[in-house]
């Protein structure tokens, strides 16, 4: 028996160590992508628009990509490959890469924390109508409106926009400039990701200033320090924020605890049923 154990444990211990070497094989090459790009396939490094450390460029409206889920950072690349997502940058890179490529660059970035935002005038969480602009935003990312007949942001993308692993991305200290220009795809269609079309149906019920207040709020936030489900699972606390000696963290909304003013909205509760939402399609 004991014969039989010690075989089990190095056996364990063989594969652990061998996914161990894949895993730093894949962001070793997912970093030199990052860095210096992939010459062979005529790919730019990453760096070069989303930053040193994947900060993303706000004037430019380039997305912080460090400390997404793998999943959806790879989700991302291969819709823009297929054309459900349409960008005139990314689509040539992404179309270039092999789907190791793909994984590797994915599974670099998501490794990384997502650094602090820098201090600007975007950061202070207001629109150009100041205070009310800012209670617009929060209220629509917390409880949705039920007249518009849109959930609460949080129901999906985690209590104060921390993210969803591996479905969906963090919202919290994402720049202004990219969160408008994202609900725009979604509002005009140029982004089809979600076979649920949630998203699509959420951004063409919200105005330009709803957009606008939801952007400014969203980027005010401190990006969580969090994991979300980028390291090994014995690692992870739970996705409803349950780690050793807390209490679970809740949100508003159908997936996150009950609903506040959400339940009945229509779109943005996600789940299983929908075709989104964690155990869904990375949107």
């Amino acid at each position: 028996m004991r014969t039989v154990i010690s075989a089990i444990a190095l056996l364990s211990g063989a594969l652990l160590s061998a996914t161990g070497l894949a895993q730093d094989a894949r962001g070793n090459a997912g970093m030199q992508i990052a860095n210096s790009g992939a010459p062979q396939n005529g790919v730019p490094a990453c760096a070069s628009c989303h930053g040193a450390k994947g900060e993303g460029n706000a004037a430019s409206g380039f997305p912080r990509i460090a400390g997404q889920p793998k999943t959806y950072l790879a989700h991302q690349l291969a819709a823009y490959a297929g054309g459900s997502r349409n960008n005139a940058v990314m689509a040539p890179v992404a179309k270039a890469l092999t789907q190791q490529q793909i994984d590797a660059v994915a599974t670099y970035y998501a490794t990384l924390p997502p650094a602090a935002p820098a201090a600007s005038a975007q950061a202070s969480g207001q629109d150009d109508k100041g205070d009310k602009g800012d209670k617009r935003g929060q209220m629509l990312a917390a409880v949705g409106d039920e007249k518009l007949g849109v959930q609460g942001c949080v129901n999906c993308h985690g209590p104060g926009g921390a993210g969803e692993a591996p479905t969906y991305p963090y919202l919290a200290g994402q720049h202004k400039s990219y969160l408008a220009a994202a609900m725009g795809e979604w509002k005009s269609g140029a982004r089809n990701t979600d076979p649920s079309m949630q998203m699509n149906m959420i951004a063409k019920r919200l105005s330009d200033s709803d957009i606008a207040a939801l952007a400014a709020y969203f980027s005010s936030q401190p990006p969580s320090q969090l994991d979300r489900g980028n390291t090994p699972a014995a690692a992870v606390p739970s996705a409803q924020g349950t780690q050793a000696g807390t209490a679970p963290v809740r949100g508003t909304g159908s997936e996150q605890g009950a609903a506040t003013s959400g339940g009945s909205q229509g779109p943005g509760g996600g789940g299983a049923a929908s075709g989104s939402g964690p155990s869904g399609t990375p949107k």
